[in-house]
This record gives structure tokens, sequence and C-alpha cells, in this order.
């Protein structure tokens, strides 16, 4: 790909304006797919300044050196934070401390060091429409699955999105948000959860924040890749296990937080999770816990326990 200059990309930028746009970018051991991502970033047409905060988390390859490349040619765009330490595996809240104090611009966009966008016009056209729009906290859009090699998938998990809201029970009922999608203002971020120790997966939480912060909108417009490949996130049977036994805290914290929520769904989401861990650990050990699943969603309860034939152990 041919890409334009520092200067090509930044010539109908207002002079000595500051970014209004910042680009949050995690990455971690991925040499294969970093360049393909950050020319994503570098293909965008604005008339306004962004920046791309890049959090390299101490990988072992050279996803670090690669980014050292563009960050030479792009300085005024690209500002990579290199870690010595990888902060992710901590899992003390360092790694989500720090990612989230390099975000200071009044919109926040999304994308993981593997995913990538694809139209140049992104940035501008949704950025255009939360500028016009003040009731609105978040925009997405749609998104190309590919595998490892770029290849379309025949797997697409985002055919059904629509042009139009999105209301907070519908995003937490069907994942329809890819990551590469999102921009959201960075205000949603002040929104407090009670207990964040117990957030599994925090990409439901910031779309939650942002539908209970202001509205949602969804344009069916296919403009960022999501990369479906070997080197994700995987789960060996002891972390199953684990995030198993700690899901019915993470659903019970998006009860608490997120009241627009669909009540009924939320409970039944929470029954089932009880009856796996009475499943996992043993009935005696939970018994209360099946008590309250019964309690939460009676319905959902008895069909649980039928598959899962816990009480004929």
């Amino acid at each position: 790909m041919q890409l334009r200059t520092q200067e090509g990309i930044t010539a109908k930028w207002p002079e000595n304006a500051e970014p209004i746009v910042c680009v949050r970018c995690i990455t971690f051991k991925q040499e294969k797919f970093i360049a393909k991502c950050l020319e994503g970033f570098l293909i965008q047409e604005t008339n306004f300044p962004f920046e791309v905060m890049i959090h390299e988390d101490a990988s072992p390859d050279r996803t670090a050196d690669i980014i050292r490349e563009y960050e030479a040619k792009y300085p005024r765009i690209l500002k990579p934070l290199y870690e010595t330490e990888n902060q992710w595996k901590k899992q003390d809240g360092t790694f989500t401390r720090i990612v989230t104090g390099m975000l200071k611009r009044k919109y926040v966009a999304m994308c993981e060091g593997d995913d990538y966008w694809t139209d140049p016009h992104k940035l501008q056209r949704q950025i255009d429409f939360l500028e016009s729009h003040p009731d609105y906290s978040m925009i997405f859009h749609g998104a190309t699955v590919v595998d490892a090699d770029g290849n379309p998938s025949p797997d697409d998990p985002y055919a059904p999105l629509e042009d139009r809201d999105y209301t907070a029970s519908e995003l937490y009922e069907n994942w329809v948000v890819p990551t590469a999608s999102m921009i959201y203002r960075r205000e949603v971020l002040n929104y407090k959860i009670k207990n964040p120790d117990n957030i599994l997966n925090g990409d439901i939480f910031l779309v939650e924040k942002c539908a209970h912060s202001g509205k949602v909108r969804c344009i069916n417009k296919k403009m960022s890749a999501y990369r479906k490949h070997a080197g994700g996130v995987t789960w060996d049977e002891k972390l199953k296990i684990k995030r198993a036994l700690a899901l019915p805290n993470h659903i019970r914290e998006l009860k608490v937080n997120f009241t627009d929520i669909n009540r009924k769904r939320i409970n039944s989401d929470l029954c089932r999770s009880l009856i796996h861990v009475a499943h996992i650990e043993g009935k005696r050990k939970h018994l209360r816990d099946l008590i309250e699943a019964f309690f939460l969603s009676p319905s959902t309860f008895i069909k649980a326990l039928r598959k899962k034939k816990i009480f004929s152990k």
C-alpha cells in the first residue's frame, strides 16, 4: 500500500489545533498484523486532528520494532507507549489504569492490533455524526470478518446490523458491536462501576456505559475488519473453569450498574451461570446459589437442571 506522508495526512487539519479524537490501540505479540492495523489509521482522511495511542505490552516478537518504524515517519499521529514488563498479565487493574490514562481527547476510537480499518472516511463520518448529535454517546458500524491471512470468513455475526439506534437491552442480548467500529465520548469513562473487580469482559461494560449515558447509533456500513485467528485469546480448561466460577458476579455487576437491561433476560443469564457453578463444584456446596437461581427465573432453572442433570449425580 502506498501511504501518504504525514504532511499529506495532516494537510486539511486546522493549524495548531489539538486532536479531538484519540484511537485506543492495544497490542501484544502481533507482529503479523500490526502493520495492517497502523496503515488503517494512516489512510484516514479528516478535516480534524487525531492521534493514535498505542499500548505495546512488552511483546517478545517484533511488534514494537514495527511500530517504531511507523512512528519514525508519523510522529505527530502515532503515540506509542512501550512497556518493558507485560502489564495485562498482572490482572490487578494496572493495565486498565495505564491505558485509560492515555486517553485525553473528546472522543475515543477503538482498534486492537490484530484488527484494522478499511474505509478512509470512517473517522470523519462517525465524528461528523457525534458532533451534530450531542445526545449520542457512541456510534458503531459493521465489520468484515477475516482470517489470519485477511481472507473473508463465511462467519458473519454482523450481518443483521441496521442503520438505527440500539438500546441497552439489545446491545446486551445480542452482541453486535465490532470493537474496531466503536467511537464514544470520553466522558463515558467517568461512569462509575460499583465493584469493577467483578468485570470479566470490559467491552460489554463499556458499551453499556455508553448506552446508559446517551443514545447509541449504528451505521450499517462495513468500515473495519475483525480478524479471527489462532493467535487470539485462548482458554485452556483451567481458565474456562475459573471464568465460569467468576461469571455470576460479572452478571450481577451488569445487573446492578445497568438498570436499562431487560430484567427477565439478565435474571435468566444469572440463573444459568449459578447452576453451572453448582454443576462444576457440587450442588451441596452451592445450595444457596441454587435457591437464588430458582427465584431468579423458575422456567430457566427447570430447563437448565434438566440439561445439566445436576440432581442425578
